[in-house]
Formats: C-alpha cells, sequence, structure tokens
C-alpha cells in the first residue's frame, strides 16, 4: 500500500511540475513578444547590468506587463540603453507594483493644476 501511495504521489508530483514550466514559458514568450514589440528588444537572454539593485535575481514576469512597458518609455529619458531602463523599471515595481500607473496619474494632475495655474494668472493680468 505504501509503494502504490509513493508511486502515486510521484506521479502527481511530476505531473503538477512538468505544467508549471510550460506555463512559466508560454508567459515569458508573452512577455518577449510584447516588449520586443513595444521597444525593439530581446529579454531571451537579458542579464542585470546594475548591481545592487531592489530587483537583483527576479523573474521578470512577476511584474505586471503593462508596468513593464510603460516603465521602459519612462525610463528611457534617463538612459539611451533599453536594457538598463528594463532594470530600472524591474527595481521601481519591486518598491511599487503600481509605479508607473501612479507616475502618470501624478504627472497629468500637475500638468491640470499648471494649466489651472497659467489661466487664473492670465485672467489676473487681463483685470490689471
Amino acid at each position: 500500500m505504501a509503494a502504490v501511495l509513493a508511486v502515486a504521489f510521484l506521479f502527481a508530483f511530476s505531473s503538477g511540475s512538468s505544467a508549471a514550466p510550460a506555463a512559466d514559458q508560454k508567459k515569458f514568450e508573452e512577455y518577449r513578444a510584447a516588449i520586443k514589440k513595444e521597444h525593439g528588444i530581446d529579454i531571451k537572454n537579458y542579464r542585470e547590468q546594475l548591481k545592487g539593485g531592489r530587483a537583483d535575481g527576479k523573474d521578470i514576469t512577476q511584474y505586471d506587463l503593462y508596468q513593464l512597458i510603460m516603465g521602459i518609455k519612462v525610463e528611457r529619458e534617463h538612459t539611451t540603453d533599453k536594457y538598463r531602463a528594463l532594470e530600472i523599471t524591474m527595481d521601481h515595481l519591486e518598491e511599487f507594483p503600481d509605479y508607473y500607473t501612479r507616475l502618470k496619474e501624478m504627472e497629468e494632475t500637475a500638468e491640470e493644476e499648471a494649466a489651472e495655474e497659467a489661466r487664473k494668472k492670465e485672467r489676473y493680468e487681463r483685470k490689471h
């Protein structure tokens, strides 16, 4: 009986473990295709360049794909190296999973406030 349970356990364990890598590979390929399409970089052989970042050693697929794509675009403002931009993006997403959504919202709010201030200034200058 113990042998039957051991065989059943091994079968169940090996079946589950082989499905996970296939799912992981599928997700990785989805990320790879999307990032390549948006930014022209292939993450297949991606290696960290900057040591000491919060995302060191982390799997790229643990981050939201939309955030990664947004982040690479934003970080390209600071570097011409697309892979470095990706690495910086991952570091920021390690801090806040929705970092780039928050950044976009903050920038939009700041632009709206600046536009309102400009309108107020214009109205004031017309009156005086």
